[in-house]
């Protein structure tokens, strides 16, 4: 699986790099049908403390799955946008099952 981070307006470290991609290799486990996966990280520029945005694009056959999540810090973020992406890729994997057994 191909992982593409992009981090916008703001220089990410090494160290959230790394754990972005720790995060989005948990969802590879879940199914293994995953072609690429691309994290873009945000600041958003509000008065807000929960200005840290994860958007989260995970390719597979047939569609593109996005999820948006924000939060105080980007790891937070990046945790919730795995999560909700866990459940999409469980839920459609079961859906792909049940069709194939028609």
């Amino acid at each position: 699986m191909n992982i593409a981070v992009h981090s916008v307006h703001f220089k990410a470290s090494d160290r959230l790099l790394a754990y972005v991609e720790k995060k989005v290799e948990t969802v590879n486990k879940v199914s293994s049908r995953i072609s690429k996966a691309t994290v873009f990280l945000r600041l958003d520029n509000n008065h807000l403390h929960e200005n840290k945005i994860a958007e989260v694009c995970i390719h597979l056959p047939g569609k593109e799955v996005v999820v948006k999540k924000e939060s105080k810090t980007f790891e937070k973020s990046v945790s919730l946008a795995m999560l909700a992406l866990r459940r999409i890729v469980k839920r459609s994997k079961g859906k792909n099952l049940s069709v194939k057994k028609r």
